[in-house]
């Protein structure tokens, strides 16, 4: 199953929920996945990774486990897009009753993580303001991935995005392909 698949419906629907938001409470999904290796699964526990960092906003993570990285949303930014103050600022009483109907069927979809295999990777460093987790043709992982307020692999602090490179590089030359 492609994630493309999986996940574009949703995001309409998302997207429509979100697109009144009036200030920078919104919460903003938003997920481009063409012809991926990526596939999605169940969240996994952060303490089960080997290493992990989170967005400065907290609601984001990416988890380097045993064979693969996750990006999957925090307990706080499930809890947020479940929140009232998700729709609080949509305009309109039928909107936002709308929005919230929507975010919430939506809630259990967005608690599912996007998993690639660290067989697949080739590269991992912090370059132009960005973790960059690099395919063997050149293409970047998570590139047009958004959760929360921006783009997923820009929203690390940089000591963070370096030092998950670092891991991810580790890992990934133990698996010894």
């Amino acid at each position: 199953m492609k994630l493309k698949r999986f996940v574009s419906p949703a995001l309409v629907v998302c997207a429509f929920a979100t697109a009144g938001a009036q200030d920078s409470n919104g919460m903003r999904i938003s997920i481009h996945v063409p012809d991926s290796v990526a596939h999605v699964i169940d969240r996994e526990q952060p303490d089960r990774a080997r290493f992990a960092i989170v967005s400065r906003d907290g609601q984001a993570q990416l988890l380097l486990m045993d064979t693969t990285i996750v990006a999957q949303m925090t307990d706080r930014g499930l809890a947020h897009l479940d929140s009232r103050e998700a729709t609080d600022t949509i305009k309109g009483t039928a909107n936002r009753i709308f929005a919230r109907m929507a975010l919430g069927a939506l809630v259990p979809l967005f608690d599912h993580g996007i998993a690639y295999h660290l067989r697949d990777l080739a590269d991992a460093r912090y370059d132009d303001g960005r973790l960059m987790l690099v395919r063997s043709n050149g293409e970047e992982v998570f590139r047009d991935v958004e959760i929360g307020k921006g783009p997923l692999m820009e929203s690390f602090s940089p000591e963070d995005a370096r030092r998950f490179a670092a891991r991810a590089r580790a890992a990934r030359s133990h698996l010894g392909h």
